[in-house]
């Protein structure tokens, strides 16, 4: 965390104004709030979509009375499982697996995005510093 934060606040709040540094690093802060809420909302979002679409294309090849799938019912059926309670066993799993996926696929999404945003540092402009204002303290020192 502080190998993130540290950079970007100093990248926020370098070539401001001393006098308006807590102006900016509060908005700065706002906006980074804000930004977090909206990134959490969307992959939040992206996250459901994708697992309705892994648990699509797993169940599609599944026909009852066929191969593994019916191997599984009657195995889970032979233990004691109602038909409807072993469907509902397995569809437990198939939704375990298809939020798997799609974790898999916002993390691939969220790493490609952070290593193109590692880029977009080396593209940012220095600015110039702040020249220091000599203050008279009036013999204290």
């Amino acid at each position: 965390m502080a190998m993130f934060f540290i950079p970007l606040t100093t990248l926020t709040l370098s070539g401001i104004e001393p006098a308006r540094i807590p102006s900016a690093a509060g908005l700065s802060n706002f906006t980074r709030i804000t930004a977090g809420a909206m990134g959490t909302s969307i992959s939040t979002t992206l996250w459901d979509s994708r697992a309705t679409l892994h648990h699509a294309h797993l169940t599609e090849g599944l026909v009852q009375g066929q191969g593994v799938f019916a191997q599984t019912l009657q195995g889970l059926q032979s233990a004691g499982m109602s038909p409807q309670q072993a469907l509902a066993q397995i569809n437990r799993m198939i939704d375990q697996q298809a939020y798997t996926r799609a974790a898999d696929d916002i993390f691939l999404a969220s790493a490609g995005i952070f290593l193109l945003l590692i880029g977009s540092v080396w593209l940012t402009h220095r600015p110039q510093p702040h020249r220091a204002t000599t203050v008279d303290a009036g013999g204290a020192h």
